[in-house]
């Protein structure tokens, strides 16, 4: 595969009318609504679905400008789409849905205009047309600001052809249109163009694993008409009547074609889709009519975003509130060593306040509620948690970051809306630092929860900078086992599983769920009896067990065991022959195991796997088997795979699968014993 198709490509450029690549003539829409004829439906029908789904779009076009409006401007966004429906379960693509933002306090609102649509049905030659009706279209309150308008074009079956336009008119010149050039059914041809006015610079991120057909930028000259209305002493009378001004200018024309894309369909050992999709984000970063004056900035830098969220009253000052939590906390500055004050402030934080489950970098309630309530989001709990450390005599600020679910940060655009979460940062002597949580119980104060660990997260406070999320905890899982055989081949013994690093966390629980668990991993094994042992969050939960594996009803005079097979590696995580994007583990992963088999009286060793050893390039990881007789009667083996890295490139995942799938057939592998 080639790197173009595997590895992302992400391009942070400014939209501005003084930064020009060229001028870039009138191109004709890929796209023209209601424009299909017989002829062409069916040269469209005759061309295979890439692999074979039940829909797929045709061609999807969607342009942004800016043009003059009553008292200023306002966003026009275009978006013409024709989509063909192959089989029944593709039927839900005929369905569209239409988000529209409006300003609660403000009361401006975006509306959704001219939309219009068609389904095609083509019968022999002839090509019958059918409309969208008004009382086909819905619209619903998602939240406060949101409104989502919702329709279905009609009569849709197999082979059915469906078109939509609409125009959506925004007066929030922030909210320019972002687009999606890849879908989870396959795409043909999707174009996206925007034309904007020098006087407004956007800051756009492009983000792809596919290659542009197309990726131009141009410019040419901008016109553009608004009036003001009549203003009197009881204000402006929008009557029409007021005066209208032209502007000329240059605008910064962008084009971006995307051409014969799969279907996205989501991989194991990933973020959220948003991460993988190919797409282009804008934002509004600032305004300037004249420039002789100063422009006026609507995205800042990270320096000023940080000191407007530490003053707000909704975060800042929740840090300077004293709380129950904070003045108990206080006393605590008599422990000399700093991390383990931290982690005694986490541990009165979680016994004073219970995490409600929702993330945000918000607060709802007052610190004092909070406390009352015994119960707080994430931001209400870690800002908590920051306040009591700080009244610990500890130097402490919220960090912000993104979980795996809310996406990858992109550290070139100072925007909030890309956090979803807080913890607390502990500057530590000689440099080092802790980062800490209070919502997990379960983790050790050492362990962020594992869904945190995305990236990078933005330290806030005077050393306000971007702070390494990786953890060098693994997710480990340790067996020793001491095994009998008997002349039937039933195996029998005694097993002893530790879970350490973020496995523990998923192991911390009640011992008849450690078994279930345990059982469902294990099938082929009988439970004698199992006990569990988990002395504190800081050490590893350790599983002991007796159990056994059936053997033949009858001795056999030749016996093979596959021991290791049944005790760490039951399946290979990674099936798919190719993989389009990276592999992303939250940590790294180690799994050890070692067993000694005493074997049955009578019997002896006459054929033993070999040793091996596997190396991952680029000191990825490794698998190491070595199996050895100490005497005629035991057998000693050890296995032993290690991923030292959290990410692997598409270009890696060949190499990783085949570690697997090498590590997988060596486990298998019997040892065979034959009576003498």
């Amino acid at each position: 595969m080639a790197s173009l198709y595997s590895r992302p490509v992400f391009a942070l450029a400014l939209s501005t009318g003084l930064l020009l690549a060229g001028t870039v003539r009138a191109q004709e829409a890929p796209l023209k609504f209601g424009k299909l004829e017989a002829k062409e439906a069916t040269a469209l029908l005759a061309v295979p679905t890439a692999d074979s789904a039940a829909a797929e779009v045709l061609c999807d076009f969607g342009q942004s400008s800016i043009q003059g409006k009553n008292e200023g401007f306002e966003l026009k966004f275009e978006r013409t789409a024709r989509l063909l429906i192959r089989r029944r379960a593709g039927y839900d693509h005929a369905t569209v849905r239409v988000l529209l933002y409006h300003d609660p306090k403000g009361g401006g609102r975006e509306e959704l205009l001219q939309l219009k649509g068609l389904t095609y049905n083509l019968t022999g030659t002839t090509l019958s047309k059918e409309p969208l009706r008004t009382e086909a279209v819905f619209s619903r309150k998602v939240d406060e600001r949101l409104d989502e308008y919702a329709f279905t074009l009609p009569n849709v079956r197999e082979g059915s052809i469906v078109e939509f336009t609409y125009v959506i008119k925004s007066p929030f010149l922030f909210n320019l249109q972002d687009w999606q050039f890849q879908q989870d059914i396959p795409v043909r041809w999707s174009e996206y163009r925007t034309t904007i006015p020098s006087f407004y610079r956007y800051k756009e991120l492009t983000r792809t694993y596919w290659p542009f057909a197309l990726n131009e930028t141009g410019a040419k000259a901008y016109a553009t008409t608004y009036r003001e209305d009549t203003r009197t002493s009881y204000g402006s009378i929008p009557t029409g009547s007021g005066n209208s001004y032209t502007i000329t200018t240059q605008a910064l024309t962008r084009r971006w074609v995307q051409k014969n894309l799969p279907a996205f369909h989501p991989e194991s050992f990933m973020t959220t889709e948003r991460d993988y999709l190919s797409r282009v984000d804008f934002e509004l970063e600032r305004i300037q009519f004249d420039e002789k004056r100063p422009p006026q900035f609507i995205v800042g830098n990270w320096a000023e975003i940080e000191k407007e969220l530490l003053e707000k009253e909704s975060f800042g000052q929740y840090l300077r509130a004293t709380t129950a939590v904070s003045t108990a906390a206080a006393p605590l500055r008599t422990l000399p060593d700093p991390t383990e004050r931290a982690a005694a402030v986490r541990q009165q934080v979680l016994a004073a306040v219970g995490y409600s489950g929702s993330t945000g970098t918000h607060v709802r309630n007052t610190a004092k509620r909070v406390v009352e309530l015994r119960q707080g989001n994430a931001a209400e709990v870690n800002l908590l948690l920051v306040a009591a450390l700080r009244a610990a005599g500890l130097d402490a600020q919220p960090l912000l970051l993104s979980t795996r679910a809310h996406g990858r940060i992109q550290t070139e655009l100072p925007v909030v809306s890309q956090f979803n979460y807080v913890v607390a940062h502990v500057a530590l002597p000689e440099g080092k630092e802790l980062l800490l949580d209070a919502t997990d119980a379960s983790l050790p104060h050492t362990l962020l929860p594992d869904y945190c660990l995305n990236g990078q997260g933005r330290l806030l406070g005077p050393a306000g900078k971007w702070v390494n999320l990786a953890d060098n905890a693994p997710h480990l899982l340790y067996t020793n086992a001491q095994l009998m055989v008997n002349a039937r081949g039933e195996i029998q013994g005694n097993i002893r599983q530790e879970y350490a690093g973020y496995a523990a966390a998923e192991h911390r629980r009640p011992l008849p769920a450690l078994r279930q668990q345990w059982q469902q991993a294990h099938p082929d094994w009988q439970i004698t009896t199992i006990e569990a042992s988990a002395p504190d969050v800081a050490r590893p939960v350790v599983l002991e067990l007796k159990a056994s594996l059936p053997g033949a009803e009858a001795p056999a005079a030749t016996l093979y065991l596959r021991p290791l097979q049944q005790l760490i590696l039951p399946t290979n995580p990674f099936t798919q022959a190719e993989r389009l994007y990276p592999v992303d583990f939250t940590t790294a992963r180690r799994l050890e195991c070692i067993v000694n088999i005493t074997l049955p009286a009578g019997y002896a060793a006459t054929e033993l796997p070999a040793t091996m050893q596997l190396v991952l390039p680029n000191e990825g990881g490794r698998f190491l088997f070595n199996v050895s007789q100490p005497n005629p009667q035991t057998i000693a083996l050890l296995g032993r795979l290690q991923l030292t890295k959290t990410h692997y490139s598409a270009e890696e995942y060949h190499a990783l699968r085949e570690l697997y799938t090498k590590a997988l057939a060596k486990l298998a592998e019997p040892i065979v014993l034959q009576r003498q």
